[in-house]
């Protein structure tokens, strides 16, 4: 570690707020909200959409996102799918029944779209089920040895390939965070999210780490604006 990137701080026993059952509706919707916002327009649409075309053909591709959350990501590539003539299939899964009921308010006008309850580290799925993986923003909330079973499931369900995107570890963002969550961030869940996310979140040196414990070795490492980072790879 040095002083631009300092030791990641997790406690299993504290997770985030928006992981927690019983929030209230309207709050969570909002801190959802913020959450699209934020990947629409600091690159958590922007990744995912920038390595698909590597892997999407013409003919229907079916895609995997973990940890969908407001189900964003999957209406941002049904969209860009639409616009290029291209046909998906996409199942998105999250294990929070509260952000799940939300998703599917979001998702009648997208018949691509399939959402489903399961948890990350007892994936329902055989082998080669999906053409691609997607994991965007989740892996922070997991242990390390959460992290390296998770990226070993990604490997066995893919077909053809993932697309990992997270946040980059690094003291500039976990102070802004921070500035942000005591100045213009109103919603109690986002306030307390939000530097959490950036404490908890991985370097590039320790995600490619857990990539080759879980037997991932087709993969590269890029970084991105805004503190992400992406993990491209294929079987």
């Amino acid at each position: 570690m040095s002083f631009l990137v300092p030791r990641r701080r997790f406690d299993p026993a504290l997770p985030e707020m928006m992981d927690r059952r019983g929030n209230d509706p309207a709050l969570l919707r909002a801190d959802l909200c913020v959450l699209e916002k934020i990947n629409r327009f600091l690159g958590g649409h922007r990744i995912p959409l920038l390595y698909l075309p590597d892997f999407v053909q013409q003919k229907p591709v079916t895609i995997l996102d973990l940890g969908t959350g407001a189900a964003d990501v999957p209406r941002a590539i049904a969209r860009w799918a639409r616009a290029n003539g291209l046909k998906v299939q996409i199942t998105g899964i999250d294990s929070n029944p509260d952000i799940l009921a939300i998703a599917r308010t979001n998702v009648p006008d997208f018949p691509e779209i399939r959402l489903e309850s399961a948890d990350l580290l007892a994936l329902p799925y055989q082998p080669n089920s999906f053409d691609i993986i997607l994991c965007s923003l989740t892996l922070h909330h997991f242990s390390e040895g959460d992290v390296v079973a998770i990226l070993r499931r990604i490997h066995d369900i893919a077909r053809g390939g993932y697309i990992v995107n997270d946040l980059r570890r690094h003291r500039f963002a976990i102070g802004l965070s921070k500035l942000m969550a005591h100045t213009i961030i109103t919603n109690p869940i986002a306030r307390f999210d939000a530097p959490t996310s950036c404490e908890r979140a991985f370097t590039p040196a320790e995600l490619c780490a857990m990539a080759r414990r879980a037997g991932l070795n087709q993969f590269t490492l890029h970084r991105h604006r805004f503190f992400r980072m992406a993990l491209v790879g294929r079987k």
